[in-house]
């Protein structure tokens, strides 16, 4: 019996094939992944000062200061990720990592020398590292609703099999972003949660794209492989993928550059989340669901 000849189409015609080269995707990913984890467990984060604790200060100066003078004051001293808060124009809260008596008489010392400051302190007390217990539960909670959210919202719109992927890829880029905290040794702070929830918003609407095309695709046709349709998806919004990611990353790459040191760590996260998220939405999502379509007769029927 004589077996069916694929007839080309222009579906089973693509530049890239993506899903083709799934298992070295596949290596590479798990290779970072486990690289962050090894260095998690060897020496952990690098935590900041809402999760370590640390010393307050409230300082009331001369004059008025602009935060961006004072921020200076404190890079030049050693102190760039110091917290400042302004609470009126010429007096601010500063906390900063656990000082001794010789190392806050430093930062007193300099900040009256630069700007000048009223004796003495409003407040010069310690906190309590208790704190990060709160922070660390919040986004815990955080993160798991916008995972739920996440998870209806794509079964509803698609299918099982996306709304599945969709979480696994939003996993994926949850542990590449950590393991590269982990492995840069980067200042892991309550801003790094912020990073963290927006960069789940970012990937998923990448995938959404992506996914949103192969749904159209099927629709269209009966007669290519769900493998093709798939790569001819990819290859035809990677321009889209890869435009939008770099316009974004412009700016964000300006912050690394000229920023502070609390924006550079800021702007660290959000570069290395959003190349992963680009990333995973080609390389990593698409190809899982062929490999689930592969793997469930349902599917692959």
């Amino acid at each position: 019996m004589a077996t069916e000849k694929l007839i080309p189409t222009e579906r089973s015609s693509y530049k890239f094939d993506f899903v083709g080269k799934r298992r070295i995707w596949f290596i590479f990913s798990t290779v970072l992944i486990i690289a962050g984890i090894v260095l998690f467990i060897v020496r952990g984060f690098n935590y900041g000062i809402d999760f370590l604790g640390g010393n307050l200060m409230e300082i009331k100066f001369k004059h008025d200061v602009p935060i961006s003078e004072l921020r200076k004051a404190m890079e030049d001293i050693g102190y760039g990720k110091s917290i400042l808060q302004s609470t009126s124009p010429d007096q601010y809260i500063i906390r900063t990592v656990p000082l001794d008596i010789k190392e806050k008489t430093k930062i007193v010392d300099s900040l009256d020398k630069k700007i000048g400051i009223i004796r003495p302190l409003i407040q010069d007390r310690n906190v309590a590292a208790s704190f990060s217990k709160q922070i660390i539960k919040n986004a815990l909670i955080a993160v798991a609703i916008s995972i739920v959210g996440i998870l209806i919202y794509i079964w509803i719109r698609f299918e099982v099999r996306f709304a599945i992927v969709a979480i696994l890829e939003l996993l994926h880029d949850l542990l590449i972003l950590l393991g590269f905290y982990a492995i840069t040794y980067r200042e892991f702070n309550s801003t790094s949660i912020a990073v963290i929830l927006t960069i789940l918003g970012y990937s998923l609407s990448d995938t959404i794209v992506v996914f949103d095309r192969i749904r159209e695709e099927l629709r269209l046709t009966k007669k290519d492989r769900f493998y093709d349709v798939v790569n001819y998806s990819v290859n035809k919004t990677l321009v889209r993928s890869l435009g939008t990611a770099a316009t974004t990353l412009f700016p964000i790459i300006v912050l690394l550059i000229v920023g502070n040191e609390t924006l550079k760590d800021f702007a660290f996260g959000l570069f290395v989340g959003i190349i992963s998220g680009s990333y995973s939405s080609v390389f990593i999502g698409s190809p899982l669901v062929v490999v689930w379509n592969n793997r469930f007769p349902k599917y692959k029927k």
